[in-house]
């Protein structure tokens, strides 16, 4: 018996450390996602995190972004240093579902269980990102770990530290809120039950430590419905549980998410009722309630129910995907314990060994599982910009809006960033068009262009014209130098002239700018009006994105691709946004005109 002990300690270390190395090469090595770099130039480069004027998004998962600025506070910035929260969040992930599902004393079946846990390849990803996703569950799987440790002990060490992680999970990730009031609820039902048992003094304790984590949530609460307020809870639709939530954890877990996996859910619920049924018959009230079957169970139900409330009642969108991770640990641990008592339905969770032969099969160090398109790579960006000259512009799909403004940040080359232009369809009117492969259709003629840069993980591509536009100037303007701390500076504020219409425009701005602080919101506006003052175009850059914030004295060059006029616009107005009143100089400010032929 030692010496098994010492060979499965042996092979768990093993596993662990196998795991460990391979999430930490990916926390180096893989280049950042779209919705990280969100998270670093929205809240940890800024450090406005809650209230002031932080901006409202789901993107925003607090304990991380409070982690992130920290990080950068000491150390400055680093994808890397940002990630190791979600790496130390992988061991507590790991260990905790080892001495959880060793406690279900369910021999290889657990093994199988613990194996699949940790061998998701979608949400292992997460692992190595600076997102919530991967502290969140981190922490959710040492919760559920205390809790049945709790269950079986009734020590209020492990009650404290099951609400601690519980917290910490929610303050990752606010998905787990509903969760978190199902477990208290739980807590509190049990803890009544048991109340002769445990004690008065343990009784105090336990109503103390349970009150002040629900005190605790009320401001997270809070910053959820300020969020739905904000309309910033976008993610998901109400489409439907199976149409938003189901298909999508199924085409991220399973890679594959056809509609009638749904009759083979609702097959293996129906069974897993039953398992539970049987359990109950057999055992006492009490044995029954404080099970690992039940209270896992009960909280796949609860979640559903509360999902279906929040999107039938309050009209919250239907989790998407990883807005529903929590799940997917839940129901492998519910469908182990449950389908492991059974000498017959045992030998279903054989499917099991799908998750570790799937993160086999999916083990890499350029791309992931969810979204590969919201990635640009460094090799990408160099291939793509190397040619770039000052006065040619760039047009960038939206989603690599972030990311090449990160590589143009970090480019040593470049002092003058090459500021881009946002355009989502086709248009032939940029020296250099950045998009995906998956938005160019037969009906887009792009016989100017050649390839210059391409990359299959992200289905991205950069078309570059085989001939540069020859450049007729149809408007020049030079301006004063301007000192001021006003929110708006105009660059130019007047008709769209005749002779600019019908024709591929580009607009070219430049001067020198220097401001007395360093830089947060500073942004370049390029808009039009139609006839009534109704905004037809809104096209903004935010400088801090290209300079970063500690750049105090730059230069403005920007070649911006306007396209064509449509005839609905007649005015046309562009101006720096400083919303923060930063004192700032501009000199040498000039406005070029120019068609493109």
């Amino acid at each position: 018996m030692i010496q098994r002990n010492s060979k499965t300690q042996l092979l768990t270390w093993a596993f662990f450390l196998g795991l460990l190395v391979y999430a930490i090469l990916r926390a180096w090595i893989v280049e950042p996602i779209h919705d990280e770099v969100a998270t670093y130039f929205h809240y940890i480069e800024t450090g406005e995190i809650r209230g002031g004027r932080s901006l409202m998004d789901a993107n925003n998962h607090l304990l991380n972004s409070w982690l992130g600025n920290l990080s950068y506070r000491l150390f400055g910035e680093s994808f890397f240093l940002f990630r190791l929260p979600a790496i130390a969040c992988f061991c507590l992930y790991f260990w905790s579902a080892r001495k959880l599902t060793r406690n279900l004393n369910l021999g290889i079946w657990g093994e199988f269980c613990f194996v699949a846990l940790n061998t998701i390849p979608w949400i292992f990803d997460y692992f190595s990102y600076t997102r919530g996703y991967g502290l969140a569950i981190g922490f959710f799987m040492a919760a559920l770990l205390q809790l049945s440790l709790w269950l079986k002990e009734q020590h209020t060490g492990h009650l404290l530290l099951l609400l601690l992680f519980l917290h910490l999970a929610i303050l990752s990730n606010l998905i787990y809120l509903i969760t978190g009031l199902i477990i208290v609820a739980y807590i509190v039902f049990i803890t009544l039950l048991h109340s002769k048992k445990i004690g008065i003094k343990a009784l105090v304790f336990h109503v103390f430590f349970v009150l002040v984590f629900c005190f605790s949530l009320i401001p997270l609460i809070e910053f959820s419905f300020e969020l739905k307020q904000a309309g910033a809870l976008y993610y998901g639709s109400l489409d439907g549980l199976w149409w938003v939530t189901g298909k999508t954890l199924s085409r991220y877990v399973l890679f594959y998410d056809a509609n009638w996996l749904r009759i083979v859910y609702l097959l293996t619920g129906l069974t897993g009722a039953v398992l539970l049924f049987l359990q109950w018959k057999k055992e006492s009230w009490m044995q029954f309630l404080t099970s690992t079957s039940f209270w896992l169970c009960l909280l796949i139900a609860g979640n559903i129910f509360a999902i279906l409330f929040l999107a039938k009642v309050m009209k919250v969108n239907y989790p998407e995907d990883r807005a529903a991770m929590y799940l997917i640990p839940l129901s492998i641990l519910a469908l182990t314990a449950l389908f492991a008592q059974n000498r017959i339905s045992k030998y279903v969770l054989v499917v099991l060994l799908f998750f570790p032969a799937s993160f086999i099969a999916k083990l890499n160090l350029n791309t992931s599982v969810f979204s590969p398109d919201d990635r640009m790579s460094s090799a990408f960006y160099k291939n793509a910009t190397k040619d770039l000259k000052p006065h040619e512009t760039v047009s960038i799909y939206p989603i690599q809006q972030l990311t090449y403004a990160y590589f143009e940040r970090t480019n040593p080359k470049r002092r003058v960033k090459h500021i881009g232009t946002l355009q989502k369809d086709f248009i032939p009117g940029s020296d250099l068009i950045l998009t995906k492969t998956t938005w160019l259709f037969s009906k887009d003629d792009t016989s100017a262009y050649r390839v210059v840069a391409r990359d299959p993980a992200s289905d991205y591509i950069a078309l570059r014209r085989k001939k540069s536009f020859t450049q007729v100037h149809l408007f020049d303007s030079i301006g004063k130098m301007k000192q001021s701390d006003e929110e708006f500076i105009l660059f130019y504020d007047g008709p769209i002239r005749p002779e600019w219409r019908n024709k591929l425009i580009q607009i070219h701005l430049k001067g020198d700018l220097k401001t007395d602080k360093g830089l947060n919101d500073f942004n370049v506006v390029v808009s039009t009006n139609d006839s009534l003052d109704v905004n037809l175009r809104y096209d903004y850059q935010n400088l801090r994105w290209y300079y970063g914030e500690h750049v105090q004295q730059f230069k403005l060059d920007y070649p911006y691709a306007a396209k064509h006029f449509l005839n609905e616009e007649s005015r046309l107005i562009i101006y720096i946004w400083n919303p923060e009143r930063k004192h700032f100089k501009l000199t040498h400010p000039s406005i070029q005109i120019i068609e493109l032929k």
